[in-house]
């Protein structure tokens, strides 16, 4: 699972890379570019723009052009296309899943497939503590793999990557803390835990996670995908139609993610101490 994780993960940072090379992750596309500025400096003078419009009284239909040409500057930016086509639809939803459950449901799923489980369980150890201690220990691959893959697929885009890097990695963080709990309790529960993760991040996550309505409040990338509408809200600018994703406030996402990962954990170290591991 790991070499497929980072053979996708090459894939799409390649693709990335090609498309930076010519030039569609950038202003250039835009028909009025400011020149001598980066992106910072352009999305911050667009929302003073737009700041400084929506004070002004609405004297004529020229105001309300004027904040149109803006919208359309930020709906057309580098970095929104990339958030859009690469952070969201396949970096959040296909291969953070993908990325986390290679490492996180090894660290036991190894375990069990080599048979090894009852020598474990002979140290004199207390079984919660060693689901605990491999789940700590398979965290750090977890994190490094997501927040490395992640900067490498972001900096090959050039300075929209940069920037959107350095907008969405709390968001990355989140997100692999919440995955590598469930399926490091995956692990713990079938003895094939890499295809119950995946069939799980196809149907589940990618699937429900993207239709309207509340199912979606279910899963793990709704969260994350909610801090990073989070992260770009105080630029003024929308990623996707929030009117039909209805992301919840940041305080909630964060809150949800970080106790569903203590919550999955300790139901893990519950059901690992209590299930009988047969011939394991």
């Amino acid at each position: 699972m790991v070499g497929i994780a980072v053979g996708l993960l090459v894939m799409v940072t390649l693709f990335v890379g090609v498309n930076s090379y010519f030039g569609r992750w950038n202003f250039g596309r835009l028909r009025a570019r400011p020149y001598g500025e980066n992106l910072n400096t352009h999305l911050v003078r667009l929302t003073q723009q737009q700041a400084i419009i929506c004070r002004a009284p609405p004297a004529s239909a020229l105001h309300w052009g004027i904040i149109g040409s803006v919208g359309a500057a930020v709906e057309n930016s580098g970095f929104l296309m990339l958030s859009r086509w690469i952070v969201f639809s396949t970096f959040q939803a296909f291969l953070l899943p993908i990325l986390t459950l290679s490492f996180a449901t090894d660290a036991i799923g190894q375990e069990r497939e080599q048979r090894t489980l009852i020598w474990l369980f002979t140290r004199p150890l207390p079984r919660w503590s060693i689901y605990l201690g491999k789940w700590v220990a398979a965290l750090p691959w977890c994190l490094g793999l997501n927040i490395g893959g992640f900067a490498a697929i972001c900096y090959a885009g050039g300075e929209p990557g940069r920037f959107a890097f350095r907008t969405y990695w709390p968001a990355v963080v989140a997100g692999t803390l919440a995955f590598s709990a469930l399926f490091h309790l995956t692990a713990a529960l079938f003895r094939r835990p890499a295809i119950v993760a995946l069939l799980y991040s196809f149907f589940f996550e990618t699937l429900v996670g993207d239709l309207p309505g509340d199912l979606k409040r279910l899963s793990i990338s709704f969260y994350i995908r909610s801090l990073m509408y989070a992260a770009t809200e105080g630029m003024n600018i929308t990623p996707d139609a929030l009117t039909v994703y209805a992301p919840v406030r940041p305080t909630v996402a964060w809150a949800v993610l970080l106790t569903s990962t203590v919550v999955l954990t300790l139901v893990g170290m519950w059901i690992f101490s209590r299930h009988e591991y047969e011939d394991e």
